[in-house]
């Protein structure tokens, strides 16, 4: 039997059938030990950011479906506020795919939701970061959802750090509902959706020669974590408050 052209081109021009490779669902009742690594502490200063917080496993809890990631104001350790950040570092690597999560952020000043990924053992910024979704909400609701990829040289100064962002607003919080925020990551190319609707892409030739493409590289991990911004809260933010993730996904 001898097809038509037209046949197999169309074939051809299908694209692969992606397939998960790594999830969490979060259906039990504690965060998974073999999927998640809790960061605890205030980092190097404020995880170079001047962030406030103290990072404790305790602001994360996993029930009815969800992970919560909890900030509250509380003194400890000689912080003001605790919340939580939880990383795949160790447990789980990879390069290039469709990275997802489903999450349902927060409202507030000071707040600083952010899903993210860095490259294992690598340094910062000349093996880059890829910023998912970051969202600030000033005085008032979370409109804005952000993301990013940085590169540059090391070691890091102001002037060799570069990076391409987007700022996709919203006619409503995204904290009032959940939002699924993905990548679709190959080589030399990074796109960002929201809700299954690209809303910014990046490649080599957007940034200077002079800094090397870093995203071809290395195996990478996935971050959650709810920071207080080193302008802190004001009198109308409320504690405590928290994101929701209701699920992670990786394809390739």
């Amino acid at each position: 039997m001898i097809l038509p052209l037209s046949w197999w081109a169309c074939e051809q021009a299908a694209p692969p059938e992606l397939e998960i490779i790594w999830q969490d669902e979060f259906n039990g009742a504690t965060l998974e030990n073999s999927k998640w690594v809790h960061e605890i502490g205030t980092g190097n200063w404020g995880w170079g950011n001047g962030e406030l917080q103290y990072y404790r496993s305790e602001n994360t809890i996993v029930s009815n479906g969800t992970a919560k990631i909890i900030a509250r104001r509380e003194n400890f350790v000689g912080s003001n506020y605790t919340s939580s950040r939880i990383k795949t570092d160790g447990k789980f690597t990879f390069r290039y795919g469709k990275v997802q999560a489903r999450i349902k952020t927060v409202n507030g000043q000071g707040f600083w939701p952010a899903f993210w990924m860095l490259p294992s053992g690598g340094s910062w910024p000349c093996d880059g970061e890829i910023d998912i979704m970051e969202q600030w909400a000033s005085d008032g609701n979370s409109n804005v959802t952000n993301g990013a990829a940085h590169l540059g040289s090391c070691p890091y100064s102001q002037s060799n750090h570069v990076y391409q962002s987007f700022h996709h607003n919203n006619f409503e919080s995204y904290a009032n509902d959940f939002h699924i925020y993905e990548i679709r990551w190959e080589r030399n190319y990074i796109a960002w959706y929201v809700d299954d609707v690209i809303v910014f892409e990046v490649t080599p030739d957007m940034y200077s020669s002079s800094y090397e493409w870093p995203f071809n590289s290395k195996e990478w991990y996935l971050i959650l974590n709810l920071a207080i911004t080193n302008s802190g809260p004001n009198s109308n933010t409320v504690f405590p408050s928290q994101i929701e993730i209701d699920w992670v996904r990786v394809y390739q």
